[in-house]
């Protein structure tokens, strides 16, 4: 099954690789591919077809750390495998020749520039690579020959690893395949300012003098704003006529490499094109919002995603989502539907769009929380006793008084709805309350988000309400 069944429901779990622990891996197996094979037999046996699992990459060094990475999988490299994910097995692989060949020309584009990076940034203590000396900072090829030349077997050591993460992967896939389970990937919108992406593209990126960044990505604060004003950080596209193509090309890099990993990807933050927050580092009051380039890059980069074998649906949340789901609609993409939102508990106010089941559109993706969100028990329990009878209405869901049984009344629901792919995070399966990230919190040293491990090991999940 290579991509979302157009015949049958999909239904499956989303959790980060990181998250699983297992009774038959080693201490140093733990959150690796390897423990990835055990979750794979979990899906099988509960009946679900697909899994839906957070960026994989190499995540930025945490501020003036020479070894300690941001766990948020969302500022990572945007290509490469994080080393943290290699099975010990897969730890002294050697490629032969002609496998190193292929694995060297699948990845021509980024896997050189990578390397090369990742030996830099070991060298140098830093993937800051704005703190690195200007010839290595502006690619002056000079300085890069040289620096090629003393760091040889750096370089080959990293491509080495690239490697055997390569093929750990290709045997969690090909298990994948052989139990008809989708490996659903992310496509974040924007790359971190640390990546080598970032540094070998810098040309497609909005930098001031000396590579300096003052107007990044985030969410401006408005009334419509869920989680307040965020400062994402990551640096801002070109989008104008003239650097559009080459950044169209940069953003087709990532979804070749992400097509070689998964079956199917969400596009995150697919508004991002139509229209997108600008944040002021120097002057809040300056944040805005900006028109994105539209329709015709949107469409673009769905076909080329197309051509790459891969299965697109878009996040489309937000405000002014009209054009972007106008392009849905006319590609026949399938966007998406986040339960969590059907009641504003700020604004105590219904979203019919979320809480009304019976409208949700076939061909849509459906979510009961997100990553970001809180788990449905903990969204409950912010609920007073009028409004969940309120959403059990809509939701045409058997009110309870009791939250665990509301929920599991709320999930049978979103299951049982019009949508042909519904993804519940492994904490509303499981009925918990713990949390992966929560938005607009985030640290730069220290940040306490995105370390959820569940509590249990994949073989003693419990397999009722499944």
């Amino acid at each position: 099954m290579s991509q979302l069944s157009k015949n049958k429901k999909n239904i499956g779990t989303l959790v980060p690789l990181s998250a699983l622990t297992s009774i038959n891996s080693k201490k140093e197996d733990q959150g690796t591919f390897e423990t990835g094979m055990y979750f794979l037999d979990w899906l099988h046996k509960v009946g679900q077809n697909a899994w839906q699992i957070l960026p994989l990459n190499l995540t930025q060094l945490e501020t003036g750390s020479r070894t300690t990475r941001v766990p948020s999988p969302y500022k990572g490299y945007g290509v490469g495998l994080d080393p943290k994910y290699l099975p010990s097995a897969f730890a002294n692989n050697n490629p032969a020749q002609d496998e190193l060949n292929f694995f060297m020309e699948t990845n021509n584009d980024w896997i050189s520039d990578y390397a090369l990076f990742c030996a830099i940034s070991d060298d140098l203590g830093t993937d800051d690579w704005r703190k690195w000396d200007e010839g290595l900072r502006k690619r002056d090829q000079s300085a890069l020959n040289k620096v090629r030349n003393s760091l040889k077997k750096k370089i080959k050591d990293h491509i080495l690893i690239q490697w055997r993460l390569d093929s750990a992967y290709k045997a969690l896939r090909e298990k994948a395949k052989r139990l008809n389970i989708q490996l659903i990937g992310d496509l974040p919108f924007y790359v971190s300012v640390k990546s080598p992406l970032v540094w070998v593209h810098q040309d497609v990126f909005q930098f001031e003098k000396d590579s300096e960044l003052r107007y990044v990505s985030g969410i401006p604060d408005t009334p419509a704003a869920h989680f307040g004003r965020q400062v994402w950080g990551h640096p801002l596209y070109k989008w104008d006529t003239k650097h559009e193509k080459d950044v169209i090309k940069f953003w087709e890099i990532r979804i070749k490499y992400l097509s070689q990993l998964f079956d199917s990807i969400r596009f995150d933050h697919a508004k991002g094109l139509f229209d997108y927050g600008v944040v002021d580092l120097q002057n809040k009051s300056e944040d805005r919002y900006v028109k994105g380039p539209g329709s015709l890059v949107f469409e673009k980069l769905m076909l080329f995603g197309e051509r790459c074998g891969l299965s697109i649906f878009a996040e489309d949340s937000g405000e002014n989502l009209s054009v972007l789901r106008e392009t849905l609609v006319k590609l026949k993409t399938p966007g998406i539907k986040i339960f969590r939102f059907a009641l504003n508990e700020k604004k105590k106010k219904l979203n019919k769009e979320y809480a009304d089941l019976s409208n949700y559109p076939i061909n849509t993706v459906v979510y009961t929380t997100t990553h970001d969100t809180e788990s449905l028990i903990l969204y409950l329990e912010m609920l007073s006793t009028e409004q969940k009878q309120q959403l059990a209405i809509y939701a045409n869901a058997m009110y309870s008084p009791k939250d665990v049984k509301f929920a599991l009344s709320l999930r049978e629901a979103v299951i049982n709805s019009n949508a042909k792919t519904v993804i519940i995070p492994i904490q509303d399966w499981l009925l918990t309350k713990d949390r992966i990230n929560i938005p607009g919190t985030e640290k730069e040293i220290n940040d306490p988000n995105w370390r959820f491990i569940l509590k249990s090991p994949i073989e003693k999940l419990a397999l009722r309400n499944f």
